[in-house]
């Protein structure tokens, strides 16, 4: 049966709490448990801590802080750890701002170090909530980029070693 990737979602209120999942976002500890630093993200490229934090502060009143997980499946869609992630994350982001008819402050980062699988933690503000079919539409959106790249990593790795067979041959 075919997978798709997991997108998993959880929410508060809280401005505080957001700041805190920024820094376990960024600052998870790896497999050896030591403090890692990782790079956080938006569409307009890297960010640091204090834009991050000037995102929860500036949020609308009233704003949901939606923490949301996503993870291409290793087996079908990350085979080779090498799907580009920022990508996934920001397509499955347009889909939200789509579905919800706003543009939606968000920052994300990858973790790749600790799990068997890789995965982008996301934080974005939200004046409401999410029902089940925007979950469903996240879920999907992250799906058809991550196969639409396996697609597109796996032909050009098929164009590599067919140019290098041609190229011996002609040896």
């Amino acid at each position: 049966m075919f997978k798709m990737a997991i997108v998993k979602v959880t929410y508060t209120k809280s401005r505080d709490a957001a700041k805190k999942s920024v820094r376990y976002m960024q600052h998870r500890p790896g497999k050896d448990g030591a403090r890692e630093s990782r790079t956080l993200f938006n569409s307009d490229g890297e960010m640091t801590k204090r834009q991050a934090y000037w995102m929860v502060d500036t949020a609308t009143t009233g704003s949901l802080f939606f923490r949301i997980v996503i993870s291409p499946d290793p087996a079908q869609e990350d085979t080779g750890r090498d799907l580009y992630m920022p990508q996934i994350t920001e397509q499955t982001m347009l889909t939200l701002e789509e579905r919800v008819g706003c543009l939606v402050p968000w920052l994300a980062t990858e973790h790749s170090d600790h799990a068997p699988h890789r995965h982008v933690h996301v934080l974005a503000a939200l004046p409401g909530g999410l029902t089940r079919a925007d979950l469903q539409a996240l879920r999907q959106a992250a799906t058809e980029d991550a196969l639409g790249q396996r697609q597109e990593r796996d032909l050009a790795r098929q164009a590599r070693a067919l140019a290098i067979e041609e190229a011996q041959w002609a040896l």
